[in-house]
């Protein structure tokens, strides 16, 4: 479904036309270590034993630690404030 040339976006980060040229955005499934500068606002999960830890982290913030511990985390989905329609020049 295509609004107009616009840019919109809804659901999990999608334009509405489907495509996801012109975004700087790492994909779903990117990972990255506990103690890194986070490269990309989101939904992040990790496995802490037999459960998974899920955190919402904004770019540019250190990776969190569970308990003291590194781990691995997976880029599940992507933050909604990415997702909305821009205020500014929203016609």
């Amino acid at each position: 479904m295509k609004i107009d040339s616009a840019t919109y976006h809804y659901g999990s980060g999608f334009n509405v036309d489907g495509s996801q040229e012109g975004t700087n955005r790492k994909p779903l499934g990117y990972t990255q270590y506990s103690g890194t500068l986070c490269q990309q606002s989101g939904i992040w999960s990790a496995a802490v034993n037999a459960m998974t830890q899920v955190v919402t982290v904004e770019k540019g913030t250190i990776m969190p630690y569970h308990a003291g511990q590194p781990l691995v985390w997976q880029l599940m989905d992507y933050s909604v404030s990415e997702n909305l329609i821009p205020s500014s020049n929203a016609v």
